[in-house]
């Protein structure tokens, strides 16, 4: 009879806590700015679909809270992968950077905003390459045709091996 009310008083406990736990969640359809980051889109109009390209690196500056992802176009991305030192004549790298903003979902967490800047290194059939960067809202072509160090700096960005 002891053994009965037990399991009785258990088994009204775990129910008790079932309806709570279950009447505490208030389950929502995730709406479209849950799943997609409409801010981070690059806009058409570029001179070549960067984000169509394979990702060779990425890099976070938590001073400057910014996200930059180098993406390379198939030349760019063989020759890399075969481990040659310097990309030949094809070969276009996209250095996107984006503003940080925080992960609404995830503590701590921080997430790509609108883009800043989309920077272009073409390697052509001469010594240097060509430089193009697109900044602003909406990104247009500035006028700076790049330093010697700004493209050396993007060319020496050493992307990252997987297995």
């Amino acid at each position: 009879m002891k053994m009965r009310k037990g399991i009785a008083s258990i088994v009204a406990a775990a129910g008790l806590l079932g309806t709570l736990l279950v009447g505490g969640c208030n389950h929502k359809q995730p709406s479209a700015s849950d799943l997609f980051n409409d801010e981070a889109k690059i806009a058409v109009g570029l001179p070549y679909p960067v984000m169509e390209w394979r990702a060779l690196t990425t890099s976070v500056d938590r001073g400057g809270m910014t996200t930059s992802t180098l993406f390379g176009n198939d030349v760019a991305v063989s020759t890399t992968r075969s481990g040659v030192a310097s990309y030949p004549a094809g070969a276009v790298l996209g250095l996107v950077t984006w503003r940080q903003r925080e992960d609404e979902h995830w503590f701590g967490g921080r997430i790509p905003d609108a883009p800043l800047s989309v920077e272009f290194v073409e390697f052509g059939s001469g010594p240097v390459p060509v430089y193009r960067h697109f900044a602003g809202a909406p990104l247009s072509e500035q006028p700076d045709s790049g330093s010697p160090a700004r493209l050396a700096a993007i060319e020496a960005m050493k992307p990252v091996r997987l297995p």
